[in-house]
């Protein structure tokens, strides 16, 4: 057995239930693995009993065993009672062994006994309710035999979401049994904040471990956290990006289809590299394939978002410009700090401006000076650029390892543009060197530390 830098054994926790409950999905979602075990509409999908570890650093702190499921406990349980009633036994774990002894001469049981020798060698046992099925008596024969190896139970009701009745009678169930500890936990719809109470209540059940466990609890919390600033600071380096992207056009012929359409595929580039990096960041792989083919129905994530609809759900007006993208001209003046770049000012504008200017912003001074514009990104694109990243941070940061379904987005975002947000896009339209910062610019980390209390709401 493993022992950590204190000279404590990890935390042996053995993941039980019925069938189908959710168990190697709970595993997948505490790992941010979505490749662990096997996930099967059917039966019995888990046959043998898997070992895996969760880590504070080197140190293995959880050891998780996936076990299969309770396929006729009532006939086992009717079983034990046989087996008490021929023997003489002090505990009830001892009849558990007993059976144990003869579980070759019952091998309709093979996998309950698979179970329980995993319980009995166990700290803590995780019993995963699907909070969907009704409550039966097949789940208080399990819970009944479970109660016999002696310890801590700990019902985790999974599958909450939108099942609130469910989770009602489950609650009351356990109660009879005296499991008031219970925990939700959904591995579908997850919520870090779950997690965190997951390693509180062991921290209840083994208070002998509590300092190994709180210290999981802290180095769990800096990855989150960690994990999150690391998704917006990729979400603000796309927004500068984009609003300081421009393309010199001829300002006598106007702009052309393929200059526009250069500068959509920009867009559309800067954002499909962006989710492909949010979805490394959050250990994301499955789904990856799933949105290159760029779905555009029934709300799946689609990177069209030049269309009416895409414009229509994140609040902006799908008029001609917006769907265009694009605004000529747009921050020409801003680009020397508000100094004029008329014909007639230029060189005054040029004098006043200082060396250290004129050299940042040659390529915009020399297209003044030859009467040519900037094409740049409107306004509504970036403000929808911001929203749907939100939504998507949102979804990423509440998605289980255990989702199957397609990444989705809601149709109405539930976030609004930050105060002085037209400020802030002002700022960035005039620093494209900041979208490949190495963060030692003093006035870039005052608008990435704005930006991240925008986003994750830090005060």
């Amino acid at each position: 057995m493993i022992k950590t830098e204190t000279g404590q054994s990890s935390i042996r926790i053995a993941i039980v239930g019925h069938t189908n409950t959710g168990k190697t999905s709970l595993i997948r979602t505490l790992l941010r693995d979505e490749n662990f075990g096997k996930i099967n509409d059917e039966a019995g999908t888990t046959r043998h009993v898997e070992k895996t570890s969760i880590y504070v650093r080197e140190r293995e702190v959880l050891s998780l065993f996936d076990t299969p499921g309770f396929e006729d406990s009532s006939a086992l349980l009717q079983l034990l009672d046989e087996i008490e009633s021929s023997v003489s036994t002090q505990l009830p774990i001892d009849v558990l062994r007993q059976f144990l002894q003869q579980s070759e001469q019952h091998p309709d049981f093979i996998q309950e006994a698979k179970v329980i020798r995993q319980a009995i060698h166990s700290d803590v046992l995780l019993y995963i309710i699907d909070v969907r099925e009704p409550v039966l008596g097949k789940y208080r024969d399990e819970v009944e035999i479970l109660s016999k190896t002696g310890k801590p139970i700990l019902p985790v009701f999974n599958f909450i979401a939108g099942n609130d009745e469910g989770l009602k009678r489950w609650r009351a169930q356990m109660a009879l049994f005296n499991l008031h500890a219970a925990l939700e936990f959904d591995s579908v719809a997850f919520d870090f904040e779950s997690e965190k109470r997951l390693y509180q209540k062991l921290q209840s059940l083994l208070e002998s471990r509590y300092e190994l466990i709180q210290s999981l609890l802290d180095f769990r919390q800096t990855v989150w956290q960690k994990l999150t600033h690391a998704a917006v600071k990729r979400i603000l380096k796309m927004l500068i990006e984009v609003a300081s992207y421009r393309i010199e056009v001829n300002a006598s012929h106007g702009t052309t289809d393929e200059e526009i359409a250069k500068m959509q595929n920009f867009v559309r580039t800067a954002e499909k590299k962006t989710l492909a990096d949010l979805l490394r960041i959050f250990a994301f792989t499955q789904v990856d394939s799933d949105l290159q083919q760029i779905p555009a129905k029934d709300g799946e994530w689609t990177l069209d978002i030049f269309s009416p609809r895409a414009l229509k759900e994140f609040g902006q007006t799908a008029g001609a410009s917006a769907l265009k993208g694009a605004t000529a001209g747009a921050g020409i003046d801003l680009m020397v700090g508000g100094m004029s770049l008329g014909a007639a000012a230029a060189l005054g504008a040029v004098l006043g401006a200082g060396f250290s200017t004129i050299k940042r912003y040659q390529r915009e001074l020399k297209a003044a000076f030859s009467g040519n514009k900037w094409l740049c990104v409107n306004n509504e694109t970036i403000n929808v650029l911001y929203l749907r990243q939100r939504d998507l941070l949102h979804t990423l940061t509440h998605r289980g390892h255990a989702a199957q379904d397609k990444l989705r987005l809601g149709k109405n975002t539930q976030y609004s543009l930050p105060k002085d947000w037209s400020g802030f896009v002002e700022t960035i339209r005039h620093h494209p060197e900041w979208a490949s910062s190495d963060e030692t610019d003093n006035d870039y980390m005052q608008i990435q530390s704005k930006f991240i209390s925008w986003v994750l709401q830090v005060k």
